[in-house]
């Protein structure tokens, strides 16, 4: 049930009218504000760039260190945690153990109704309805019974057309332009590194969108680096290659995923870059490539060091990952993490996400770095 959830998001229509009104109305000295803020974030980027050299540094074996680090925001404190509702809690801040960063309110509700629409599976499938479809080998009734399940399952009115199609654009749960954009101009510097990719539709798509924002940034720095590099194991990829091979889905959406044996090994050529996560599957998948994306780069430092890390999916008790996963990131000791107390985590930022058809999925994208030791 987990592996499909996913809902398209639709953009409110009367927002848009509103936003184009107001663009119409502006004055021209509001243009040029625009203009000037897109100027200045593409001076940032070409400055990025070319202090990161990341084919002559990140990428080789003897980068230069970095010394400026930002500076590390506060945890939450009790009467922060009493005043202000989840969606209004400041980011980026430092997590602590008592933090609801994992706990949203949409997800706490989604939890319960999965449940819900798990014990209604169990009744559908221990149903006397379809004992006797079984047993008559009805195939109209069967079909009915089906029906009610994927509703339950999946949400009501959605078709296995509209889930595949979902699934062809986006994989298991949806970018948005927004998370494009922010992961583009915030790390186009430093490069992605996506462990458990499936058929690559996140890499894919930030890919094309790194291409378009480079040309838009014009530098001297060379071209044959590679924004993004996928790693999946293939054994479970939500789409087949044998069937969707040389179509317009493969072509327009998939992406070039180089097979690993193992996480924990593919992720030894970060290098610098960032960890990307998205719907990684329940269990210890998630936690294990985190460390040892950590422990990956003790020869590098400052902006070559693996400290970011971009989580895309569900809170704690959801469908992906596990408790041990999102209580690494809070701070609580585990005797399997040794460095869990030496480690503390910032939450940069907290996006939402495109949602699968039905409203089934809660997940987030979550981007975590790492502070910095003190010496």
């Amino acid at each position: 049930m987990a592996h499909l959830r996913c809902s398209q998001r639709y953009t409110n229509a009367a927002f848009l009218a509103v936003a184009s009104a107001s663009a119409a109305l502006g004055s021209s000295s509001d243009a040029a504000t625009v203009k000037s803020d897109r100027s200045e974030k593409q001076m940032q980027y070409r400055r990025l760039r070319s202090t990161t050299q990341i084919i002559c540094k990140c990428e080789s074996k003897t980068p230069t260190s970095t010394k400026s680090t930002p500076p590390i925001p506060q945890p939450l404190s009790r009467l922060t945690l009493l005043l202000y509702p989840y969606s209004y809690l400041p980011v980026p801040r430092l997590l602590t153990p008592r933090d609801p960063l994992f706990s949203y309110p949409e997800h706490k509700r989604g939890l319960i109704r999965r449940h819900y629409d798990e014990e209604r599976v169990k009744e559908i499938l221990s149903s006397p309805q379809l004992m006797e479809a079984r047993k008559n080998n009805d195939q109209s009734q069967m079909q009915t019974i089906l029906q009610q399940m994927n509703s339950v399952v999946y949400g009501e009115g959605v078709t296995p057309q509209m889930r595949e199609d979902f699934l062809v654009r986006f994989g298991c749960t949806g970018f948005t332009t927004e998370i494009l954009q922010y992961l583009v101009e915030n790390f186009g510097h430093r490069g992605i590194i996506e462990i458990g990719a499936g058929n690559g539709q996140w890499a894919r798509a930030l890919t094309d969108y790194h291409k378009e924002f480079e040309q838009q940034t014009p530098d001297n720095s060379p071209k044959s680096w590679q924004f993004v590099l996928a790693f999946d194991n293939m054994e479970e990829l939500p789409l087949s290659p044998k069937i969707y091979h040389n179509t317009m889905p493969e072509n327009e959406h998939f992406y070039d995923v180089k097979k690993c044996a193992s996480h924990i090994d593919a992720v030894q050529g970060a290098r610098g870059r960032v960890l990307m996560l998205v719907y990684p599957p329940p269990g210890p998948m998630a936690l294990q490539t985190v460390l040892a994306y950590l422990r990956a780069s003790p020869g590098y430092d400052g902006s070559c060091k693996n400290d970011t890390i971009v989580y895309v999916g569900e809170g704690k008790g959801g469908a992906n990952a596990d408790d041990v996963f999102f209580d690494y990131f809070l701070g609580c000791k585990h005797g399997e993490n040794e460095d869990a107390d030496k480690c503390q985590w910032v939450v940069e930022k907290v996006m939402a996400v495109t949602p699968s058809p039905g409203g089934k999925g809660w997940e987030k994208m979550f981007v975590f770095r790492r502070k910095p030791a003190v010496t």
